[in-house]
């Protein structure tokens, strides 16, 4: 079957920059180029095409192709995460960041809703770089299109798995969507974000009208590894710069850093 825009596909890809393997779905790759994470999830990983959550060449480069199809492509930085931008290089005074929380080249930090990577020290001052860690490089990618999702029902599971890192249980009546929700997910100060992300995404790509959450009590202890749904950042703004796990082909690179006061 040939693939287009508005398709669910499962896909496996592995990602590399300058010759180096930066994220992957395939568990063995993974540990073989020393980037393994215990708690990533390896596997196919959901993709709805033409919806921004692959950067753009990869997105253009899966259209048309036949299920089963394995390929490689080289994306030029235009077509992933930009050129670096001289711009988005900050100087700050250091006095802007907590007394606690020296910074020190290397760390990522965040500044008035923009996350950037500390690159110098001079004296007191701070040298933020902006850009997206990507920026001006060329990625290369090696995939596979496993298959495709068809039925409306696994769409929606699919979906929910994907960008809520969580097993819920869910179902379709008509036009409106359910998922069961356990209260313990209340603890992760995440999911409030992921529910408003994940409720719009259901309802533009599986056309719905409402999806309504519906908190469970059972008793049973919950454990997922949250991680917000695809924001727009790179294919716009909101759908190629989500949060990066070891199954996601929009790498994030995001770690603990520290915040400007």
């Amino acid at each position: 079957m040939t693939v287009k825009k508005g398709d669910f596909v499962r896909m496996d890809y592995t990602e590399s920059v300058d010759g180096k393997v930066i994220a992957t779905t395939d568990k063995d790759v993974a540990t073989a180029s020393g980037i393994f994470e215990e708690d990533a999830q390896y596997g196919p990983h959901l993709v709805i095409i033409g919806a921004g959550q692959v950067v753009p060449g990869l997105d253009d480069e899966l259209v048309g192709k036949e299920t089963g199809v394995t390929g490689r492509i080289e994306v030029p930085p235009e077509k992933a995460f930009g050129e670096h931008d001289p711009k988005k290089v900050e100087t700050v005074p250091a006095t802007r960041f907590k007394t606690e929380q020296k910074p020190t080249p290397g760390m990522r930090v965040s500044a008035e809703g923009k996350t950037g990577v500390v690159t110098r020290i001079i004296g007191r001052k701070v040298v933020v770089d902006f850009n997206h860690l990507l920026a001006g490089k060329t990625i290369v990618y090696d995939y596979k299109i496993v298959d495709e999702v068809q039925d409306r029902l696994e769409k929606l599971k699919a979906m929910i798995k994907t960008f809520s890192r969580a097993d819920l249980e869910a179902k379709l009546d008509g036009d409106v969507a359910t998922i069961y929700v356990p209260w313990e997910l209340n603890y992760y100060k995440e999911w409030f974000m992921i529910r408003r992300g994940l409720a719009d995404m259901i309802i533009q790509h599986l056309g719905l009208n409402e999806v309504d959450y519906v908190e469970k009590h059972t008793g049973a202890k919950v454990s997922a590894e949250l991680i917000s749904p695809p924001a727009k950042e790179q294919a716009g703004e909101a759908g190629a710069g989500a949060a990066q796990t070891a199954s996601e082909p929009k790498p994030e690179a995001e770690s603990t850093g520290s915040s400007p006061a």
